[in-house]
């Protein structure tokens, strides 16, 4: 899956998928990121993820949400399949935090 990068001060709000939609929307777009250092990306995503289960918060920087769904895009892409209903409304939760920002 290649997709052309956007740049975080140039995203817009046309270019988010539809709230609540198809992975494959959010993970097309998800590869539109490209973290400058993945190891802290992964770091910071999965630490992200588990607070975002504990307390249902965000990160609250839109590049931040943009790297923890390139993160979870390339998580379930290694397992080999879709999310399970706890992903999907986490990848919406982030989409949803984006949509605020632009």
């Amino acid at each position: 899956m290649y997709a052309m990068q956007i740049q975080t001060g140039e995203l817009r709000e046309t270019d988010l998928p539809a709230g609540y939609g198809e992975w494959s929307d959010y993970a097309k777009f998800a590869v539109t990121f490209a973290p400058r250092d993945r190891d802290l990306c992964s770091e910071a995503a999965s630490d992200a993820f588990a607070r975002w289960r504990r307390t249902g918060d965000v990160p609250r920087t839109l590049e931040e949400l943009r790297a923890c769904l390139w993160y979870e895009q390339r998580r379930w892409r290694f397992l080999g399949r879709e999310p399970d209903t706890e992903g999907m409304r986490y990848a919406g939760a982030l989409i949803g935090a984006m949509r605020r920002f632009l």
